[in-house]
């Protein structure tokens, strides 16, 4: 699998598999102790369709937001991880 064909987040998880040594990978997909806040995340966002208004009003596009009473452009949020440094 290669880069140009990943198409959604699982496309992106599985070339990370297929590409990244097992700890690397094992240590950004995993989440804390029995993982069962991810596991309910993920079953939550299962539950959510996202339904796009396709080609509506593509004249003028605006991806900002407001978190904490700030005005972001591009509304993605990084959050910082253990063993910075590992890699």
């Amino acid at each position: 699998m290669r880069l140009s064909d990943c198409h959604n987040i699982d496309d992106f998880r599985k070339l990370a598999r297929a590409r990244l040594p097992w700890p690397v990978f094992d240590y950004i997909d995993g989440a804390a102790d029995d993982e069962l806040t991810k596991a309910r995340n993920t079953a939550a966002f299962d539950d959510v369709d996202l339904v796009p208004d396709v080609l509506a009003g593509v004249a003028k596009i605006d991806t900002s937001c407001t978190i904490m009473g700030r005005t972001n452009a591009l509304p993605l949020m990084l959050s910082p991880t253990a063993v910075q440094r590992a890699f």
